[in-house]
């Protein structure tokens, strides 16, 4: 199934806001990380550094000495010695310990004492209050060759506990954020195809009947207004085309009314002189009847041609539809009854409707002829009237030799004839039922069609009743 282009637009809006905003948490997650470490490890190296200037050794002991009566110096020296210890960086003993460090278990082998004298540097480690950050760095003692590790500690639970927290936030707004996209990307979206929606509109309303009619520009000299303007262009061309067509079927419809009228009259005066033979006489009603023929054809394409071209006004006048069925069906039962079919009229309801009674009588008409040129002698037509809780249905049905699938979507084309060998008489040009289309499409009213092969062909018409 495609998807409609606004849902497109709004997926792709979504997809790209998406990843934009994963990589920005990312990289958020990542510097505030890193930011968080450094500034952890730059206040512990200040603490480090700070408590060189107040340690002191006597005989190989550690000491520390400081103003207690400053309580800027107490209270730096109280934040560097919560977490620290020292060791006889030769032996590994252990000499002095703070009471905040000594329940976290921290206590190094002479071996990790020696690794950490050849090799000062910072680690971490896990303990059952989080993570704490050491600094090793090496102190020489009042006795020569006498050498100290000092090991001075931060905790990092505070920093971890505020990145996990900013962790759990990116989690919680990223699904929001997405939500927020999702929202605005279809709004966006919308607002972008708003004009194409507008045009599609206008375009819906153009027809053969107002060619002349354009699609709006707004003037802002945009991509969509050089679509508008390019289909415009486009209606002007295709408008002065159909015109041609039109006032050339018109002209030619004209011109040939004048030689038909002209062959009947000769054919008539040959048939009225004297010894004519019977078969003479017979060649010229097959000529005159071919001749009627054409002039129907001519009649239907000049009403077409008149239609199409807007040239035919159509009244809005309270149309009873009963009598219209009952006189067209009594108009017409001799002509049924003369091919040898049966023509009945249905009338389960007497609706009304706006529109024009001539009209709608010819788009009876129309019908009843179809039905008749297909429908073999000894079938049925019937001609049923009723109505829903809106519309008016008019239902014109035949046991004729009915329709294939792939004939029904173009029977209301122009010319077109599914197979003429199967008409009932071999009648038609393909032209009644698209003027029948015409004045359903006027009186702003659908027609269906629908039929089986060998068994019947049926034609519903809906119009808006009053």
């Amino acid at each position: 199934m495609t998807l409609a282009f606004r849902t497109r637009l709004s997926v792709f809006y979504t997809m790209v806001f998406g990843m934009l905003l994963t990589a920005i948490a990312a990289v958020s997650y990542r510097a505030v990380a890193q930011q968080l470490d450094s500034d952890a490890t730059t206040g512990l190296i200040e603490l480090t550094n700070g408590l060189h200037g107040y340690l002191h050794f006597e005989g190989g002991k550690p000491s520390i000495v400081y103003d207690s009566g400053d309580p800027e110096e107490a209270a730096f020296v109280q934040r560097a010695t919560r977490f620290y210890q020292i060791y006889d960086a030769t032996t590994g003993v252990l000499l002095a310990q703070s009471e905040a460090i000594a329940p976290l278990g921290l206590a190094f082998t002479p071996a990790e004492v020696k690794s950490f004298r050849d090799q000062p540097r910072l680690h971490d480690v896990q303990t059952d209050y989080g993570r704490i950050r050491l600094t090793n760095s090496v102190i020489a003692g009042d006795i020569a060759s006498q050498v100290f590790l000092l090991q001075v500690g931060a905790s990092l639970a505070g920093s971890d506990g505020a990145l996990r927290r900013f962790l759990q936030l990116l989690l919680w707004g990223m699904p929001a954020g997405l939500l927020i996209a999702v929202v605005a990307g279809r709004w966006m979206a919308g607002v972008a195809l708003a004009p194409l929606e507008r045009f599609a509109a206008a375009a819906r309303t153009i027809d053969a009947a107002n060619l002349r009619q354009r699609l709006p520009v707004r003037g802002v000299s945009d991509e969509l207004d050089e679509v508008a303007h390019a289909f415009n262009d486009t209606l002007a061309r295709v408008e002065d085309a159909v015109g041609e067509m039109r006032q050339f079927s018109t002209a030619l419809a004209h011109e040939l009314r004048t030689p038909i009228a002209a062959l009947r009259g000769e054919i008539e005066l040959a048939t009225m002189k004297p010894g004519a033979t019977e078969e003479q006489r017979e060649s010229a009603a097959s000529q005159l009847e071919e001749l009627d023929k054409l002039k129907r054809l001519i009649d239907q394409l000049l009403t077409l041609a008149r239609a199409e071209s807007g040239q035919i006004p159509l009244a809005h006048d309270r149309v009873e539809l009963a009598p219209i069925v009952e006189g067209v069906v009594d108009q017409l039962e001799a002509v049924a009854q003369a091919q040898g079919l049966a023509l009945t009229a249905e009338v389960a309801a007497r609706p009304a409707i706006v529109g024009d009674a001539s009209w709608i009588e010819r788009l009876l008409l129309n019908l009843l002829d179809n039905a008749f040129k297909f429908t073999p002698s000894g079938g049925t037509v019937t001609v049923r009237l009723s109505e829903d809780d809106v519309s008016a249905v008019l239902e014109v049905r035949d046991t004729g030799i009915g329709m294939t699938p792939d004939v029904v979507p173009h029977v209301f084309e122009r010319f077109y004839r599914g197979d003429p060998a199967r008409s009932a008489g071999g009648f038609g040009v393909g032209l009644g039922l698209s003027l029948v289309k015409w004045i359903v499409d006027r009186h702003s009213g659908t027609i269906q069609a629908a039929g089986t092969p060998g068994v019947g062909a049926r034609f519903t018409v809906n119009l808006k009743k009053i």
